[in-house]
């Protein structure tokens, strides 16, 4: 018996010489080993290829199903497609919206820190006068009893000199 690993030699066939070719053997079972005729099943080659032929239906049917849903999916690509300049119209449309709204905020809100900041001036020039007001009328009340008690004791005659 040949080994199966075993070179064949150089032919006319091979053009390359270095090229190994294994050969195939065919090994007959041992002779122990009996088969049984009456339970080995039996393929009809008309059963074969009545399967092939329904696997082959199937098969199609899958192909069919799958170019149409590929078809489907190729439309809904195109009409998102057709609608993606629209849209990019859209953000940015938004995007434009939204930086005016931020700069007219942030010009808000300048505008609000400098009136809060003349505020707290005004407040604060505001209790200053309050201040001076109060220290006013302090005074004014002191200069009225000064006064008042001046009126209420008598005042004496002035001294008569001799003429």
């Amino acid at each position: 018996m040949a080994d199966a690993t075993e070179t064949l030699p150089h032919s006319e066939e091979t053009p390359d010489p270095s090229a190994n070719r294994q050969r195939l053997l065919v090994v007959s079972p041992p002779a122990n080993r009996a088969m049984p005729k009456e339970g080995r099943p039996v393929t009809s080659l008309a059963n074969v290829f009545g399967r092939f032929a329904e696997m082959q239906h199937l098969v199609g049917d899958q192909v069919i199903a799958l170019e149409d849903s590929v078809q489907l999916q190729g439309q809904q690509l195109a009409e998102v497609s057709a609608q993606l300049p629209d849209m990019k119209e859209r953000i940015n449309w938004l995007i434009a919206t939204y930086y005016e709204d931020d700069r007219a905020s942030q010009d808000f809100r300048d505008r609000l820190a400098r009136q809060e900041a003349g505020l707290a001036t005004l407040t604060d020039a505001v209790r200053g006068l309050c201040e001076a007001q109060a220290q006013w009328k302090h005074t004014f009340e002191q200069l009225l009893q000064i006064l008042a008690g001046a009126q209420t004791s008598p005042v004496p005659a002035p001294p008569r000199w001799p003429a």
